[in-house]
């Protein structure tokens, strides 16, 4: 793993975090494979389907409209120490408005249940302090019992049921 290269990394026991830059995003978008050797790494997260690649070509779109405050709303990718692979992402959904946000997160299936996202939240709400961040909003589909799991390990609370299940954390 190339730690020089990652810019703005958060560390903990396991992981390695360090987000989508204009640079890099491009460079992933463009090339998967010169992404990887440049990094140091493996690609093992999420599925790239055609709605996350989606996703990361208007990402990168957002992020060279808005150097000044992407590492509030730009993805973090999850690297595992042991192996060098990413398994997963991580980010807050927007900037900050009166100090709220919203975070979202996913993970390669293969690595569930062994701690590594509630590893990766403890460490990214603590970042999302140094932010400016106060209060962080969540939601689940009723059914995704792991992430719920994840969620109130991290102390958030269950806040309101719609289609979704809403969930909130002070960080004060």
């Amino acid at each position: 793993m190339n730690l020089d290269r990652m810019q703005n990394r958060i560390e903990t026991e396991r992981l390695v975090m360090f987000p989508f830059t204009r640079e890099n995003i491009s460079l992933f978008n463009r090339d998967l494979r010169e992404f990887e050797k440049t990094f140091g790494i493996v690609y093992d997260g999420e599925e790239l389907n055609y709605l996350l690649k989606e996703f990361l070509t208007t990402l990168e779109r957002v992020i060279c409209s808005d150097t000044r405050h992407y590492l509030v709303f730009t993805e973090y990718l999850i690297v595992l120490k042991e192996n060098d692979h990413v398994i997963g992402s991580i980010g807050y959904e927007y900037t900050p408005r009166h100090g709220v946000t919203e975070v979202g997160y996913g993970l390669n299936p293969h690595y569930r249940s062994r701690g590594y996202m509630t590893e990766a939240l403890t460490a990214f709400l603590e970042f999302g302090k140094t932010l400016g961040i106060r209060t962080v909003l969540a939601y689940t589909h009723p059914d995704n019992i792991k992430s719920q799991n994840v969620l109130k390990r991290c102390g958030f609370r269950f806040i309101i049921r719609d289609e979704d299940l809403w969930w909130e954390k002070d960080l004060d």
